[in-house]
């Protein structure tokens, strides 16, 4: 028997104009009326407006360690992505929304169809019986067509227009099969999207209570050892209708022999792909009769560091439609996210005037979270009684509390801060690691670190709550030893065993201070 925890943090979105939203949020409040409405035509079709993805920075303070970026996405970037609404479910405690579906949900054994070559580009109900034959699914089922064998790295209007697509029988049958997700190497099923009809195969199997995950890849490099599923929400802001997914078929028995199936994206259209750097800092271009200041050297944008708490957490929903020749395509949505929005793991970014020491090539390695790091067995220690906000964890806590850890073993660390203390006007009431205990860290050679707080506590202490100074030397001597750090996780209470398996659904983007994530635990019993 498995058990599942959600370790993953659900933001609340910021009302327009109410930035206060992200520390004080506004329960009331919902996306909604009006929205905006997205023209498609020659000069930007369906696949530019989906695809926008860009990212935009900003000093906390002046302190050049303090870097936050802010980004902005849609609901169906150039990724995998999810779809789901079901406004029409009844149950209280059953998800109308991404961001309030259980880990039962995304997380568990699945069903993996051939549907070869799918004739006329039009999956049917005959050949979706024909696949399955006398199978009952699992609650997972994935359906694969090979079509992601020529996805194109750029966003392509000809590939989403050749994408095989559902016709509404097909929608009927599955919605009678009693799954909770299904999944495709296709771009879009929808043909609404795909430019092949009218057919709202989203709402049907939504309101069917089906989450539909498009645009998944490596889906042949299955083995039948890869037998759980982990559907990851990197970003599960509450009320959201979407978004991108990182996916991964996994061998519980050995977890870090896994398939990653999502593909990766980049900004668009201003991309960052081809810089060597996660972040480069700038060349002045100030003259000998110029003044220098800010905006040279970039950012020039400069958040005052008392409102920390908001800048790191910026998060918003803006509801839109595309219009296609006088026809609504959508529901879709703009979703702004930040460094700290929620759940997220941090790594090398960059390394101010080399004063942490962090190699080039570990910051090279970190443009991306590699996968390596993302998937494994993991431990508890458990500081729950020991430790609160403003305190220092020392080597003694860990070394007191360490359950066996081994090397290659995820650490994942519980205090209870997030649970209590994420919503504030502060970020400054996190206990933290002491240099000690982070060497004792990198001497148990632990893959990644996971923690229900923020790994470095203000130091020094600032004469005001409001303020909190970060040196981030601890994130740093991890970072240049490979070890990135999950922060702002929950639910740690719900551990049953010191020792399971994690997988954190990093989101598979680049160039980026904090990547968000989507946490699962596994549980053998």
């Amino acid at each position: 028997m498995y058990r599942h925890v959600d370790l993953t943090f659900k933001p609340y979105p910021a009302p327009v104009g109410d930035g206060d939203g992200v520390i004080r949020p506004n329960l009331g409040y919902r996306p909604e009326a009006p929205i905006h409405y997205e023209p498609v035509g020659a000069e930007r079709d369906k696949v530019d407006i989906l695809s926008f993805y860009r990212s935009t920075y900003a000093m906390s303070g002046v302190q050049p360690g303090e870097i936050f970026q802010k980004q902005i996405l849609t609901t169906k970037p150039w990724t995998t992505y999810a779809t789901f609404h079901n406004p029409s479910e009844t149950d209280g405690w059953a998800g109308k929304y991404l961001a309030e579906l259980p880990a039962r949900d995304l997380v568990g054994s699945f069903t993996l169809i051939d549907l070869g070559d799918v004739a006329g580009g039009v999956i049917t109900a005959d050949a979706l019986r024909a696949a399955l034959g006398e199978r009952k699914p699992e609650r997972i089922l994935f359906a694969r067509t090979d079509y992601s064998r020529g996805r194109p790295v750029e966003p392509s209007a000809d590939y989403l227009a050749g994408s095989p697509v559902l016709d509404a029988d097909a929608a009927a049958f599955l919605a009678g099969l009693g799954i909770r997700v299904f999944g495709t190497d296709s771009r879009s099923i929808d043909p609404r999207y795909a430019g092949k009809g009218d057919a709202a195969i989203y709402e049907q199997l939504n309101r069917a209570g089906i989450v539909v995950v498009d645009d998944l890849a490596n889906l042949s490099d299955i083995e039948p050892r890869h037998g759980t599923a982990f559907i990851g929400i990197p970003l599960p802001i509450r009320w959201a209708v979407g978004g991108p997914v990182r996916a991964f078929a996994v061998d519980l028995d050995n977890p870090t022999d896994f398939v990653d199936l999502s593909h990766e994206v980049d900004f668009f259209p201003n991309t960052h792909k081809n810089d060597p750097l996660p972040f480069t800092l700038p060349v002045s271009e100030v003259a000998l009769d110029e003044i220098g200041d800010y905006p040279n050297p970039w950012p020039g944008r400069i958040e005052p560091r008392e409102e920390q708490g908001k800048t790191q957490r910026a998060t918003r929903l803006t509801p839109f439609r595309m219009v296609d020749a006088g026809r609504e395509v959508g529901p879709d949505m703009y979703i702004e996210y930040a460094h700290g929005t929620g759940t997220h793991i941090e790594a090398a970014f960059f390394d101010p005037w080399g004063r942490h020491g962090v190699p080039e090539e570990v910051l090279k390695r970190y443009i991306r979270i590699p996968r390596d790091r993302l998937v494994g067995e993991a431990v508890l220690i458990d500081l729950a009684d020991q430790v609160g906000p403003l305190q220092q964890i020392d080597s003694r806590h860990l070394e007191r509390n360490n359950p066996g850890i081994r090397p290659g073993d995820i650490c994942v660390m519980r205090a209870d801060i997030t649970d209590w203390s994420f919503y504030g006007s502060t970020p400054g009431n996190t206990p933290g690691l002491s240099p000690d205990a982070a060497m004792w860290l990198v001497k148990h050679k632990i893959r990644a670190l996971v923690l229900d707080f923020a790994v470095e506590k203000s130091d020094p202490m600032p004469s005001s709550p409001l303020v909190k100074y970060t040196p981030n030397k601890i994130h740093y001597f991890l970072h240049k030893n490979d070890i990135p750090v999950v922060e702002w996780c929950v639910n740690m209470k719900l551990l049953r065993q010191k020792r399971f398996v994690l997988a954190i659904c990093a989101l598979p983007a680049s160039h980026q201070g904090g990547f968000p994530a989507q946490v699962f635990a596994v549980e053998k019993w």
